[in-house]
Parts: structure tokens; C-alpha cells; sequence
């Protein structure tokens, strides 16, 4: 909704790349900003193939239930006017839930950045890994619990099959709230019917910036007047999709549920609370004394930072840091985000 500049250049990306995905866009815009990317769709011509929908009067979970009800594809996933789906990642990632029906999503790794302008182009300020998670537990309690617990993450910016989440969006019609009923729902549900995979490929890149159309901080969040009523809906649908894919009784799924989801609240009141308490003089002393000599140490020896996030690392986490895999030439994954970075820099 009236980011017409992000829209534009995100879809210039996927013309460079030579998209073969069918790009459906429901935009809330005001008229002008609507006709410039309507003109931006017909300069591209054939190098991409969009759906345009004006959906003005549509909130986030009308304008994203309709276009889900336009996709004829088998697969789908979902996408902010600000991010990048790697169009060949798709590929495989819908490749994987064909032959793998007890998955029901799949995504390549991730990672997101920040630019210095805090706009739509400009110089690179920071990449950090985003976080996605492999989830294979047996039972759709185990995942939820997983889900919640220590693993969350936006299951739509995966690739999904398109029935299913229809349906999951569809649950949350008569949630109010956005934040369950766009997100947190949907999410969930996905994770209820099926296990996730992390396929070894860069499939997503996201962008922290200023402008973000954001829900509401935890503490706003819980307090608002439409929290006690949404989670109620929430529960509820959450619940009888347990028992029903579990076999097991409303009771116990109901339960079920607010274990899962007091470990989320825990780890979101956590984090609220840390942000918001002042750092001691000593903690952010020594810190800051670790952070220089870590610094002074891989400026005078480079190849140490190369050694220990190339080689060390990933023997003792067993992940790479794709944050800074992305970034190097010889890496597998450069060459995806080659591209991406040369859409946000502006070259």
C-alpha cells in the first residue's frame, strides 16, 4: 500500500532474473500510486508474467485471502512488497513437496538486510542470517510445541500448497486482530498438517527498514481490546485442527495449545523486557572491550574470520552463516544473491 518504488523494484528483479513464476499483486494503493505500477507492469512487457488486482478498500487479510483464491497454481507462497523470493529456489522447493506429501512447506535459507539510506535503494549496511527452521516432528502437538517454543517463523514465505493455504487463511476470517489472524494463525496451522523442510539453497531475502507496515509491540499487542476475543477464535480453530489431525480429544488439544503458546508469549515478553531494561556500565564495558579486540584481531589477521565462519562455525553449530556465505564469491549461494543485491544497491 503506496510503496509503489518497492514494488517497482522488486519486480525489475524478477524480470533480470528471467522469473518464470506467475506474480500475483493486490495493491491497496491510492489511485496514482496504482497507475505507476500498472505502467511499470506494461514498460516490463513480457519479461514477466503479473496478475494485477486494486484492491483499495481490502485490509491485510482480505487483500491476501483474494489473491489466494486467484492462484491456479499447485504452489504458492507469499511475499512482502519489500522482499525477494528466489524464483529458482521455488522451483525446488514445490519439486520437494511433490514427491514428499508429509511436508507442507519448504524454503530455501534465508537472510535479511539493512541499507544505510533506509530506502528502497542504497548502500548495504548489514546482513544477518533470518531465521527458518526445519520442523519433522511426527505429531502436530510435537510441532506446534516446536513451532512455538524455539522455532517460530513466517511458514507463508515459504512455498506452500495453494489448497491448503487457502484453507489456513480462510480459518481466520473472523479473527480481528492482525496480528492472529494474518500471521500467527495461518502460520500455525501449516505446521499442524505437515512438517517444513530447509532445502540447501538461498531462497529468501528480506529488508529491515524504517518504513515497514509493522503489528503493534507485544506489550501493545496483548493489552489492546481485541486481544482476549482473537485469541479465544485463535485457540478454538487451533484446537479442534489438533484432535482432528492428532486423534486425540478437545480437551487435551486445547491444552495443547496454551502450552505452545505461553512459550511464545514467554520468549516475546523476554525479549520486550531486555530491549527495554537499561545495560550496566560493566556488562556494556567488557562488551564493548570484546567487540575491539575481536575487531583488531581480524583486521591485522584476516584469514582467522575466514577460517572460523567458513570452517570452524559450521562444525560447531552445524549451519553455515549464509550472511556472510552470500557475500563470498566462491560460495553457492553468491550466485543468487548477486542479483538481489544489484536490485537494492541500484546497479
Amino acid at each position: 500500500m503506496n510503496r509503489v518504488d518497492f514494488v517497482i523494484r522488486q519486480l525489475r528483479y524478477y524480470a533480470s532474473v528471467g522469473c518464470q513464476h506467475i506474480i500475483y499483486i493486490g495493491d491497496s494503493s491510492s489511485k496514482e500510486e496504482s497507475e505507476k505500477i500498472q505502467n511499470e507492469i506494461k514498460r516490463l512487457g513480457d519479461t514477466i508474467n503479473v496478475k494485477y488486482y486494486y484492491l483499495p478498500p481490502y485490509n491485510i487479510w482480505q487483500a491476501h485471502y483474494y489473491l489466494l483464491t486467484q492462484v491456479k497454481e499447485k504452489y504458492t507462497c507469499l511475499s512482502g512488497d519489500d522482499d525477494y523470493q528466489i524464483p529458482d529456489s521455488i522451483t525446488k522447493c514445490a519439486e520437494f513437496l511433490e514427491t514428499n506429501q508429509e511436508y507442507t512447506t519448504a524454503s530455501g535459507h534465508a537472510v535479511s538486510f539493512r541499507l544505510k539510506q533506509n530506502g528502497v535503494h542504497g548502500e548495504l549496511l548489514r546482513l544477518a542470517d533470518y531465521k527458518r527452521r526445519q520442523i519433522e516432528n511426527n505429531t502436530g502437538a510435537e510441532r506446534i510445541i516446536n513451532f512455538f517454543d524455539d522455532n517460530y517463523f513466517v511458514t507463508f514465505f515459504s512455498v506452500n500448497r495453494t489448497n491448503q493455504t487457502r484453507e489456513y487463511w480462510k480459518s481466520s476470517e473472523k479473527i480481528s486482530d492482525q496480528a492472529f489472524g494474518s500471521e500467527i494463525l495461518p502460520n500455525s496451522l501449516s505446521l499442524i498438517h505437515g512438517k517444513s523442510k530447509i532445502l540447501d539453497c538461498l531462497g529468501f531475502v528480506r529488508q529491515i527498514h524504517g518504513q515497514n507496515n509493522g503489528l503493534l509491540g507485544t506489550f501493545d499487542w496483548i493489552t489492546s481490546s481485541e486481544w482476549c476475543s482473537s485469541y479465544s477464535l485463535f485457540e478454538k480453530v487451533i484446537s479442534e485442527n489438533l484432535a482432528t489431525k492428532d486423534n486425540i480429544s478437545t480437551k487435551d488439544a486445547v491444552g495443547i495449545t496454551k502450552q505452545a503458546f505461553l512459550a511464545y508469549l514467554h520468549k516475546q515478553f523476554n525479549k520486550v523486557y531486555n530491549e527495554d531494561i537499561p545495560v550496566s556500565k560493566r556488562s556494556y564495558f567488557y562488551g564493548s572491550v570484546l567487540k575491539s579486540i575481536r575487531s583488531k584481531i581480524t583486521k591485522i589477521f584476516p584469514f582467522l574470520k575466514y577460517i572460523y565462519r567458513v570452517v570452524v562455525k559450521p562444525r560447531l553449530t552445524g549451519k553455515k552463516e549464509l550472511h556472510y556465505e552470500v557475500l563470498r564469491t566462491e560460495s553457492e549461494y553468491y550466485k543468487d544473491f548477486k542479483p538481489v543485491m544489484d536490485s537494492f544497491t541500484g546497479h
